[in-house]
């Protein structure tokens, strides 16, 4: 992990900004939802289960996967990444498995459409993590 002494020794090194597709796609989520609002209640907590369940899981990825920097790092790296996805699929899997049972009315093309609306943020990343 980078410590501060670091940071002043390494002034290169400094920790990508992935935690602004996580913000781009918790906000997506939540104007999606008022979106979908006037048109149904179920509508809009399905769209906002279905982007939850998107970005909840991409917030884990990041945070496993982005804890360690430089060279002399680098099988933690690989290690975080692949922990990191393992996490994300578990999670993401999790959330389907909690929203098909404990949500009574779940409308379907909300949740999926929602799900991959919001996987589709992912497409910003270079734009969003740009100094």
């Amino acid at each position: 992990m980078l410590r501060s002494g670091s940071r002043e020794k390494y002034p290169h090194l400094q920790q990508p900004r992935m935690h602004r597709v996580v913000v781009a796609q918790l906000l997506a989520t939540v104007c999606l939802s008022l979106l979908l609002l006037p048109l149904s209640k179920s509508y809009a907590i399905s769209a906002l289960s279905g982007g939850l369940a998107c970005s909840i899981p991409n917030a884990f990825l990041v945070w496993k996967a982005f804890r360690y920097r430089g060279a002399s790092a680098a099988q933690k790296i690989a290690r975080s990444f692949y922990q990191g996805e393992a996490g994300k699929f578990a999670l993401t899997v999790l959330a389907f498995v909690l929203i098909f049972t404990l949500m009574p009315s779940i409308e379907p093309l909300a949740l999926f459409g929602a799900f991959a609306l919001i996987q589709a943020v992912n497409w910003l990343t270079p734009l969003l993590i740009k100094s």
